[in-house]
């Protein structure tokens, strides 16, 4: 009878071990998919800075014709 509760127990040990897996793995996509937006708010900035500097060099021109 020693055996039934060693193996219940060893059981949910294992299904626990299989959550967190799961669980890990889902916070390593959750992580990747943080990154890459980050990457394209970057991108999304930069190009901001760019069409920013853009239409205040032609302010610039404009005003000194």
């Amino acid at each position: 009878m020693s055996e039934a509760p060693t193996k219940l127990l060893a059981d949910r040990i294992e299904a626990i071990i299989e959550r967190v897996k799961v669980l890990a793995a889902e916070r390593d996509e959750l992580r990747r998919h943080l990154d890459e937006l980050r990457n394209r708010l970057d991108r999304h900035e930069q190009d901001n800075t760019r069409l920013r500097n853009a239409l205040e060099d032609a302010v610039r021109e404009l005003r000194q014709e």
